[in-house]
């Protein structure tokens, strides 16, 4: 008998009796255009002068379709709940993330608040359903059940990689290209260009946005034997980590130098000898990384003799708002504490308020400006330290699986990189070593947003994937 839900019709319920083949083809074309709907939202957020909460439809329209398909996954009985820890720890922080929220409307608090928790803070929108909208594509990548799948969404990442970047390169030529962020002076030769932001909304979560994409790029121009898509990888790579010096930010330099150095350790311990390839000029892949190497030098000495590279926290380097991450439209006249600084201990004197549930998803601003006290000087929306920032707006437990996630999930990729040493063309599990490890890394120094989170969540999804093809 087909299966059917509720006693309905079997034509009503044909992801129920799809063939195993056609499910794989689903999951497929669903998570890149789930990829794709994304980065439209972002060019949406990127060009409108009006930013609006609505934008975050787009993320709600991706995650919840795969979030859909997952369950309908799990009706069919092609995968297991059971057979992957991770699904338990996704539910604990739904959970959690729900408590939190609803904390915010038994609290009495306005209409404002409700709705940021909701929706998310303006320029983030990461309010409960981008949070569930995240935990959908994690779980439907985890299911993958072909390498082939993987191979598609890498290429897509980088090409929505390639383009943030010719997007932030535009943004930074002294023109009348939409741009939100303008640097001060403190140029040798080119003078009033702007900060590049790409499709992240402000420079320090394209830095998040780059590091997590790059990671991917550097892997594939390692050990591709698809001489064209190395070549493009390598070509992203370099891309990439031109356009985050011009954020004047540390994080595209913490994010870009942690996934190089990263991918220089894979290269030396997983890969005794190196690989070798038959088509090319650079025939193995340590003459890749030199090459690799040799390009990010060039491109810093480059962009350091033209125009310097600025790189203190205040004002420039955490940018948010024209010349400071206040909430407010300009610099505080009273707090002159850097912002990164600022920010970590505004989150503590959150977590100490509020340290079950937290302020509220993304409500770090509508928190304070429901105050009278001390809290409302200097207000801060965000922490620029991802792992501080949940703490303050979702509560410690939160914190403390997500940290339990991300441990499983990374001694899962360490645990993959024997994978790769036996079957070298099984270069994803390198690459998601290096995009996840740097990512976490500079997550301490900023913070998730809808521009650039789904990417990582996917990665993390993919790490937790069990591959039953062999590549080819």
């Amino acid at each position: 008998m087909p299966k059917t839900l509720f006693g309905t019709t079997e034509k009503s319920n044909f992801i129920l009796n799809m063939k195993y083949e056609t499910v794989r083809k689903w999951i497929n074309g669903l998570l890149c255009t789930a990829l794709l709907i994304v980065c439209i939202g972002s060019m949406f957020m990127t060009f409108s002068e009006k930013a609006s909460w609505a934008y975050g439809a787009f993320l709600y329209a991706a995650g919840f379709s795969c979030l859909l398909f997952y369950i309908a996954l799990l009706m069919r009985k092609d995968i297991s709940i059971k057979e992957n820890p991770s699904a338990f720890l996704i539910i604990a922080l739904s959970a959690l993330a729900f408590a939190s929220y609803y904390r915010v409307v038994l609290s009495g608090g306005s209409s404002d608040a409700v709705n940021t928790a909701m929706l998310g803070e303006m320029g983030r929108y990461e309010g409960l359903l981008s949070i569930f909208a995240y935990f959908g594509i994690f779980l439907l990548a985890s299911a993958v059940m072909r390498h082939s799948t993987i191979q598609r969404a890498f290429d897509i990442l980088v090409g929505i990689g390639v383009v943030g970047a010719f997007i932030a390169v535009m943004q930074h030529i002294p023109w009348n290209f939409p741009s939100k962020f303008r640097k001060l002076p403190a140029l040798l030769l080119l003078k009033n260009v702007h900060l590049s932001s790409g499709l992240s909304e402000n420079p320090i979560i394209y830095g998040s946005f780059l590091t997590v994409i790059g990671g991917v790029a550097l892997s594939g121009a390692l050990y591709s034997k698809n001489i064209l898509r190395a070549r493009i990888y390598g070509g992203a790579a370099a891309l990439l980590f031109l356009t985050g010096l011009f954020t004047s930010s540390a994080v595209p330099l913490i994010g870009m130098g942690s996934a190089l150095l990263i991918a220089v350790i894979v290269e030396f311990t997983a890969n005794k000898g190196g690989i070798k390839f038959e088509e090319g000029l650079l025939k193995s892949s340590r003459k890749r990384l030199a090459a690799i190497i040799a390009a990010f030098a060039v491109i810093f000495g480059s962009v350091f003799a033209l125009q310097g590279v600025y790189l203190r926290d205040k004002p420039i380097a955490f940018t948010d708002c024209y010349n400071n991450l206040f909430i407010t439209a300009g610099p505080s006249l009273i707090n002159e504490d850097n912002l990164w600084e600022l920010g970590a201990k505004r989150s503590i004197t959150l977590i100490k308020e509020q340290p079950l549930l937290g302020v509220g998803p993304d409500s770090m601003a509508s928190y304070q400006k429901s105050r009278t006290d001390d809290l409302m000087i200097d207000g801060i929306d965000k922490s620029y330290n991802e792992y501080l920032f949940i703490a303050a707006t979702r509560g410690i437990p939160s914190l403390a699986v997500y940290a339990a996630l991300l441990v499983m999930t990374v001694v899962k990729l360490f645990k993959g990189m024997k994978e790769f040493s036996s079957d070298r063309e099984k270069w994803f599990r390198a690459a998601l070593l290096t995009a996840v490890l740097a990512y976490l890394i500079q997550a301490f120094f900023s913070v998730s947003a809808v521009t650039s989170a789904p990417y990582f969540w996917l990665l993390m999804g993919i790490a937790w994937s069990d591959i039953k093809e062999k590549s080819k």
